[in-house]
């Protein structure tokens, strides 16, 4: 029997292929359906739902899940942004990709590229994808080089599987690391005169103290600064209550004379805390409250039998290098139509892309990305 494709366009078929969704070992809870619905009825009048899920016959055999938002698109330099076009992205979930058979690889790939050329959509992004993963390879195959993004550098994920205990995770770091985690606790506890409070929020309940403390710090952080990171919006709220109603959010706020300093907002599902937003209060960067915070984090990840992994997600900062111990690479991928215009926004793209790597491969053989970064952030800060 042949595959049979299922197309989700509206909410109405989110419904109508409830049962198919919910059969689906998604790998991210964003692509779990209320979740996913929750998330993207915050916003219906700029956002759409979009899926494929393959049939075998009665069974599931693969599916993709991701939203449909009209949004600029930039490519930076550093943190500044030089090229910003606004397109209709089909935006494809972290974790909502499972395509285990070349088959349904291939019946997905093409009915993406189908949508492509329809102009249902300008591009497509997909995320943090293995660079050794055959979806990748697919896509990448499918629509040659004058349509897709140039590839960008791969960034690792750095990951931790967890001890028994925090002693043991301590005992398997560096000793300067050690070192700098224990400076940290005991520096904190004396600029504060012992008054600093670990709040785990894991249910409905601490919604309300989750968002609004975390938007305290957000304010001063940097990310602020350049229109990213935490904001609380009708989106994050909906995420955020629907997380913690189902186990799949846990918040962590650190308080200093029962004020909020820094934040971490982390995902729990399948066994994996992922770590996703932070922020800390600029007047206590010395104090590095953000990775005392982290630490504890992974003391309370340890402590639950349900959580094996802690993943920091994409990208290379230190900290990440300092507290993981296991990494692999990946890569987003843009895919553009076979349009004129998808082919001219992918070269202006592309032009500043290669700048920036350039630049970046110069900082890193000279030593000074790190640096660098910290300069822009600093001044983002004044």
């Amino acid at each position: 029997m042949p595959l049979r494709l299922e197309v989700v366009r509206t909410f109405a078929d989110v419904e109508r292929v409830a049962d198919l969704w919910d059969a689906v070992p998604w790998q991210r809870e964003e692509a779990e359906r209320s979740y996913f619905v929750a998330r993207t009825q915050a916003r219906p009048e700029a956002v759409a739902p979009f899926a494929l899920i393959a049939r075998d016959g009665g069974a599931v055999a693969g599916a993709l899940a991701g939203r449909i938002d009209v949004r600029r698109l930039p490519a930076s330099l550093g943190y500044r942004t030089l090229y910003a076009p606004r397109v209709r992205l089909l935006h494809v979930l972290d974790g909502g990709l499972w395509l285990p058979r070349r088959d349904t690889l291939e019946a997905v790939v093409a009915a993406v590229d189908g949508e492509l050329r329809r102009r249902a959509f300008d591009a497509v992004v997909l995320p943090h994808l293995p660079v050794d993963s055959p979806v990748l390879e697919a896509f990448e195959r499918r629509a040659g080089p004058a349509r897709r993004q140039r590839r960008s550098r791969p960034q690792p994920r750095w990951r931790l599987p967890l001890p028994e205990t925090f002693e043991q995770f301590l005992a398997s770091r560096s000793a300067n690391t050690r070192w700098r985690l224990r400076r940290d606790a005991r520096r904190i506890a004396d600029a504060f005169g012992g008054r600093v409070e670990l709040a785990v929020v894991r249910d409905p309940g601490g919604l309300d103290r989750l968002l609004g403390d975390a938007e305290r710090v957000a304010r001063s952080t940097y990310q602020r600064a350049l229109g990213t990171g935490f904001a609380v919006t009708p989106e994050r709220r909906e995420a955020t209550r629907v997380g913690l109603e189902r186990g799949w959010t846990r918040g962590y706020l650190l308080y200093a004379r029962d004020e909020p300093v820094a934040f971490w907002i982390c995902s729990v599902y399948r066994g994996t805390l992922l770590v996703r937003l932070t922020g800390y209060d600029d007047r206590y960067a010395g104090l590095r409250v953000g990775i005392h915070l982290l630490a504890r984090v992974i003391e309370d990840a340890i402590r639950d039998p349900a959580i094996a992994v802690v993943d920091f997600g994409p990208g290379d900062a230190a900290y990440k290098r300092q507290l993981a111990a296991e990494s692999h690479l990946e890569r987003d991928l843009v895919v553009f139509a076979p349009t004129l215009r998808g082919v001219r926004i992918n070269a202006g793209r592309n032009a500043v892309l290669l700048a920036a790597d350039g630049a970046r491969r110069a900082l890193d053989a000279a030593r000074l990305t790190d640096r660098v970064r910290t300069g822009w952030r600093l001044r983002l800060r004044r």
